[in-house]
């Protein structure tokens, strides 16, 4: 989460999107990046005002005084044009892999003729227990064969600049 919270303060001058697995806690998410210091919103357009606002708003050229990052997972985005969006940060590859979830959440931002930009978050690779048994998890390989996949060359982005 330090990785989001810096990458978001030193690059998003208005609205994120922050998509995480279907299995992490959206709530959890708010409150880490909140206690460092980001304005984190639970994207919930139903329940609440969070996320609708930023539906309406079409000022894309501002800078926000106090810039904010939507948290949601994978299925909360579905069908969502969020026009003020310049950055989504995915955690993790979504969906084991699956290259239609990874377009549908970069397809996030890029709209209305603008740029974007979309940030993976990895974890280096592990080993996880799975069933009884020990496997390699291996995030960045995983993101290297579904990127080349749809023909993108990732750009390694340095959080300090």
């Amino acid at each position: 989460m330090e990785t989001i919270a810096a990458t978001f303060v030193l690059n998003v001058p208005s609205v994120a999107l922050l998509v995480l697995p279907s299995d992490a806690p959206v709530q959890g998410a708010v409150q880490d990046l909140r206690g460092l210091g980001v304005n984190a919103r639970a994207l919930d357009i139903v329940k609440d005002e969070n996320g609708r606002t930023h539906l309406m708003r079409r000022d894309f050229d501002s800078t926000a005084e106090n810039p904010t990052l939507l948290v949601s997972t994978l299925a909360s985005t579905r069908g969502l044009d969020l026009p003020e969006l310049s950055h989504v940060f995915v955690l993790g590859v979504l969906d084991g892999g699956a290259v239609d979830s990874y377009l549908h959440v970069a397809g996030r931002v890029g709209r209305f003729g603008r740029s974007g930009r979309v940030i993976s978050v990895l974890e280096s690779p592990h080993e996880v227990e799975d069933d009884g048994r020990l496997r390699m998890k291996d995030e960045p390989r995983m993101m290297r064969i579904l990127l080349k996949k749809i023909g993108v060359r990732p750009v390694k982005l340095d959080t300090l600049g």
